[in-house]
């Protein structure tokens, strides 16, 4: 009985923490749309990683890094025209779509796909379908993002990408 009982406790906390690094991703767009910051920050370690190719210029496929919550602040503070103020309320940013996860104790990774849709006066337009991979650190009972890479589909390691929570 105790083993049956301790069977299920596993699945029942499997299953909670899927839910939870669902609805971290969730709340990843909502509050990147909303704009809420210092919710978005929130959802970061203070050592999170966003390794994402800037999907624009010459090379789509070009590799830009922020280390630290530090830096991710800094990027949001000074507004690119990616990521202006109009920006906000008129976007969508949708991730977790053909999610796979994979929990180890309070360590998780999950690949998946996610769009940025962006309403352009009467048009809603595509701006960005990338393929990712997230690390996730249980602290202090909560899941919160500890590294981003977002790559272009095309990029010379996006197979590699896809395939993080294997």
């Amino acid at each position: 009985m105790e083993d049956r009982l301790a069977m299920l406790e596993a699945r029942l906390r499997e299953l909670e923490d899927e839910r939870e690094i669902r609805e971290l991703l969730a709340h990843y767009g909502y509050y990147a749309d909303a704009p809420l910051d210092e919710e978005y920050f929130a959802l970061f370690t203070d050592d999170c990683v966003m390794d994402v190719s800037a999907g624009r210029g010459d090379d789509p496929y070009e590799v830009v890094r922020w280390e630290g919550l530090a830096a991710m602040r800094e990027f949001l503070s000074v507004r690119t025209a990616a990521h202006d103020n109009g920006f906000y309320g008129r976007s969508m940013h949708v991730q977790g779509n053909n999610l796979a996860i994979k929990v180890t104790g309070d360590d998780a990774v999950a690949n998946g796909y996610s769009f940025i849709f962006h309403q352009d006066g009467p048009t809603l337009k595509l701006l960005s379908a990338s393929i990712n991979e997230w690390a996730f650190r249980r602290e202090v009972g909560r899941w919160r993002i500890q590294m981003r890479k977002r790559r272009m589909p095309g990029a010379p390691d996006a197979a590699e990408v896809l395939r993080a929570a294997e």
